[in-house]
């Protein structure tokens, strides 16, 4: 059991906010002549008062001037623990505080000494490069927090330090037993911490938000990152130095979010918050800042920035920030088209991140990347081609490895975007269409693995987990005995036996789950095999828009094509933003498309070369995925627009498609008896203004009742109902719009189903990892399967045989800027669950003419015409037509879009 006297500093540590002041006091009234044992408790109060509230500079250099004193333990081990991490350079110090603290590791009659030993312990091992043991840190973690249930008072907020402790560390080893303890640890700050402004909370959202980044949940960690720096400012004021990494990270998840104006607005903020940083933390700040500009689309202001970091780095001994400087300083004036000096940075930067780091690491991938970008950029192609090669061949397996940790295939997806792109623009450039090929497919499936991460395989997902599982231990053993038996701990048979049990777990695996990768891991085609899957009159169209220029592949029935064309930097970014603002815009205030973003973007993906590969093409087929997924390619304008003169749109003489994934999985479908079945209207929250109200908007799952009811959606339900009028049909709307209604129906004996309602992408609402329809929810304590989201991973195990699925519903089709592209989620769950295609919406569909643009569709499909001409025929016909207001505006005719 702890004694009063630790009982009583930890009393003081969860009430920080009243223990300071009090501590101060009694700090302060002490004379000279003070007698040692008043001196040291005063001293150790105080130290342990100013912990409490963060104040870790203050702690350490009060226990500096008072070491002398036998302060209590719980005092030397956190001023001892935050100080030798935070501000002390010298290593015989480190080492000489290091071994202090080892040595009263196993005091374990006081959990507070015993929590602070072993975290400054663990954090000088880590942060110094001493011998690091992630494990046994977990390990003792968990004894202290055990500990602390036992020593403390049920009611005292102390716990919940040890728990997030616990959960933080916990992430270094295992990233889903970590989140399961950050939920213990929330659970705890609930009961215990009395404000949810408390500081303790600081921390508890700390660890919510790196569950959230782990699982790539980008706006909500932003979120969370913003009410820390509240509870910051308020703790501490607006200036305190702790606020600076807080800053930092909001910066940066407001850029992933697009949001790159504020990202450096808060960057630059932030410079006010230096008082403690040293030469590697004022380099760091000011390359952030760089970087950030680079997104912002100001690479001039850039480059002073990131000579100001190289100032600071230039003198460390480590030079791995130096390179990174160097790197990222190249890439702004590569862009700025000063390339003679750009590649001379990445030439001198590159061993630096070879000598560290092996080929698979993220950061390693990075620089290599952007060090093939430069030289390509700079005219050489060769050495361009040679860098990414070498890149790509350490790390496309992981991506296309259904056995991979999900972890490391995620944090492969989400450089894929920069890896795999670049090595399609450079293999074109140095002649390896077939390289370049099979590199745009592994970016889009890259796109794939982040929107439907959490998709298993149909019809059985618990089998397959554990079926996969098998799979993966068996890997894990065979190769746990292949290094004991190099290191003569093993023999030869050991081997053999852990390889025969990993071969029989993976052919279980085939068996029982044949496919498995086609369904749930897409693997590239070449380009013969794409050719095969193509009519005489398709094109597979892949437009790729880089910083500065945009790269487009068609293939066709003759064979790949491509072109290229330069931009000014960020040109095609813009022009994608400009387009999809005007149509937005258009869907409010009813005008102002962007005429001339619609028709530049159109000239920089159909190139002279690529017009002459598919112009005579009836059918143009698009990827889900990439920077061109949040507009509707239909609305593209082939030709400048002219005062009188209706628009010549892409759709006027080409269909359009959309693929989640290039090839085709087979699957038996026998024809559903029933023609129709609605689902939506739920029963939400009081209408909007309008249906575009929803945009962008974040929820918490538990007030996902308040979400805005969508009135429009049970007219558009029964319209189509009643367009298949005398035939059998089904209706889930209002109160029947559950979860549960969903998966008793008999789904898979209708041709037709529509769902009208809200679409959510990822993060949207806390705790939502993939893309999802909102259904009506149902009380807070009913079973999880009817929380009032159907995910795209239930959709993918349903059982469909429907011939069209319609979601017209908000954001079913793109991402709304949160950093996610939402139809690769959804259109690949639907896909697996059987559905042949599907008719979604890139944002809210006006009621009328959504239930004339589906029906029109659907009908034109059934007397035999092709799916994307059904489509292209009902958005010429509205257009068309003068009866119908507004029909020939592009917010009108266009947000439909077919996914095959």
């Amino acid at each position: 059991m702890a004694s009063p006297a630790a009982a009583q500093y930890f009393d003081i540590y969860g009430e920080a906010n009243r223990a300071l002041p009090e501590a101060q006091k009694g700090f302060d009234a002490l004379t000279p002549d003070a007698p040692a044992d008043d001196r040291a408790r005063a001293v150790s109060d105080l130290i342990i008062a100013l912990i409490g509230k963060a104040k870790y500079k203050e702690a350490y250099e009060l226990y500096l001037e008072n070491r002398e004193l036998a302060l209590h333990p719980d005092a030397v081990a956190g001023a001892v623990g935050h100080g030798l991490v935070a501000f002390v350079e010298d290593e015989a110090i480190r080492a000489d505080y290091t071994a202090r603290l080892l040595a009263t590791v196993e005091q374990e009659s006081c959990a507070p000494c015993y929590a602070r030993t072993f975290s400054a312990h663990h954090l000088a091992r880590y942060f110094y490069n001493i011998e690091d043991d992630v494990a046994k840190s977990v390990e003792w973690h968990k004894r202290a927090l055990d500990l602390a249930k036992e020593d403390l008072a049920p009611n005292d907020p102390a716990r919940v330090n040890f728990a997030f402790q616990y959960a933080g560390y916990l992430r270094n080893l295992d990233l889903e037993a970590a989140a399961v303890a950050v939920r213990e640890t929330e659970a705890m700050a609930l009961k215990l911490l009395p404000r949810d402004d408390h500081l303790g909370w600081l921390y508890v959202f700390l660890n919510n938000a790196l569950v959230a980044l782990d699982r790539g949940r980008i706006a909500e960690a932003a979120d969370l990152f913003s009410r820390i720096a509240d509870i910051g400012v308020k703790e501490w004021g607006e200036s305190d130095p702790q606020l600076l990494g807080i800053y930092q990270n909001i910066a940066v998840l407001r850029s992933r979010l697009g949001q790159t104006d504020q990202a450096v607005a808060i960057a630059l903020r932030a410079l006010e918050n230096e008082t403690y940083s040293n030469e590697a933390d004022l380099g760091y700040h000011r390359g952030l800042i760089a970087r950030l500009m680079v997104q912002d689309e100001r690479p001039g202001e850039a480059v002073d920035y990131f000579r100001l970091a190289l100032t600071h780095f230039e003198g460390l001994e480590d030079q791995t920030f130096a390179a990174r400087a160097r790197m990222d300083l190249g890439n702004a004036l590569s862009l700025l088209g000063e390339h003679e000096e750009a590649m001379t940075l990445a030439k001198e930067a590159i061993p630096v991140f070879r000598a560290k780091l092996e080929i698979s690491n993220a950061q390693r991938r990075e620089r290599e990347t952007l060090a093939a970008r430069i030289y390509a950029r700079g005219g050489d192609v060769g050495l361009a081609a040679e860098t990414i090669n070498a890149v790509i061949a350490g790390n496309e397996g992981v991506l296309l490895d259904i056995y991979a940790r999900d972890q490391d295939r995620r944090a492969l997806a989400s450089d894929g975007s920069a890896l795999f792109r670049d090595s399609m623009a450079i293999s074109l450039l140095d002649g390896d269409p077939a390289r370049a090929w099979r590199s745009a497919q592994l970016a889009l499936i890259s796109d794939l693995t982040l929107s439907a991460k959490a998709l298993t395989y149909p019809g059985d997902a618990a089998g397959f987990s554990s079926a996969l599982e098998d799979v993966s231990a068996a890997r894990a053993a065979e190769d746990e005995a292949r290094v004991k038996l190099a290191s003569g701990e093993a023999n030869a048979e050991a081997l053999a036996t852990a390889r025969a049990a990993r071969e029989a777990a993976q052919a279980a695996l085939e068996r029982d789950y044949p496919d498995f990768a086609q369904f749930v891991r897409p693997q590239p085609l070449t380009i013969a095999q794409a050719q095969r899957l193509l009519r005489a009159d398709e094109a597979f169209i892949l437009p790729v828009v880089f910083e500065d220029r945009v790269v487009t592949i068609a293939v066709t029935r003759e064979g790949l094509s491509w072109g290229a064309a330069e931009t000014a930097p960020f040109e095609g970014r813009s022009l994608i933003s400009r387009l999809r603002a005007s149509l937005d815009a258009e869907l409010v205030e009813g005008d102002g498309f962007d005429a001339e973003a619609a028709h530049t973007l159109y000239t920089l993906i159909f190139t002279p070369d690529v017009i002459e590969a598919t112009g005579a093409k009836a059918k143009f087929i698009f990827p889900a995925g990439g920077a061109l997924a949040r507009i509707p390619a239909s609305v593209l304008l082939k030709s400048p627009a002219k005062d009188g003169e209706s628009p010549h749109f892409l759709i006027r003489d080409h269909a359009v498609a959309i693929t989640p994934s290039l090839g085709s999985t087979a699957r038996e479908r026998s024809k559903p008896a029933r023609r129709f079945a609605g689902v939506g209207a739920p029963s939400l929250g009081p209408a909007p203004a309008t249906r575009s109200a929803l945009r962008g908007a974040a929820f918490d799952i538990q007030s996902l009742a308040s979400l805005p009811s969508l009135p429009g959606a049970l007219v558009e339900l029964e319209a189509l109902q009643s367009a298949f009028a005398g035939e059998d049909t089904l209706l889930l709307t209002g109160d029947a719009a559950t979860e549960g209604a969903v998966r008793e129906a008999d789904l898979s004996a209708y041709q037709v189903l529509a769902f009208a309602t809200h679409g959510l992408v990822s993060g949207q609402i806390e705790g939502l990892s993939e893309p999802a329809l909102v259904m009506t929810p149902m009380a807070l304590n009913d079973a999880s399967d009817n929380d009032g989201l159907l995910t795209a991973s239930e959709i993918a195990n349903l059982t469909l045989a429907a011939d069209w699925i319609i979601l017209s519903a908000c954001n079913t089709a793109a991402g709304d800027g949160r950093g996610s592209a939402t139809y690769g989620g959804l259109a690949r769950a639907f896909q697996l669950a059987g559905a042949r295609s599907l008719l979604l919406s890139h944002w809210p569909v006006r009621d009328d003419a959504a239930t004339r643009l589906s029906v029109f569709t659907v009908r034109a499909s059934a007397s035999g015409m092709e799916r994307s001409q059904a489509l292209r025929a009902a958005q010429l016909a509205l257009i068309e037509d003068e009866s119908v207001a507004g029909g020939a505006s592009p917010s009108v005719w266009a947000p439909f879009v077919i996914v095959e």
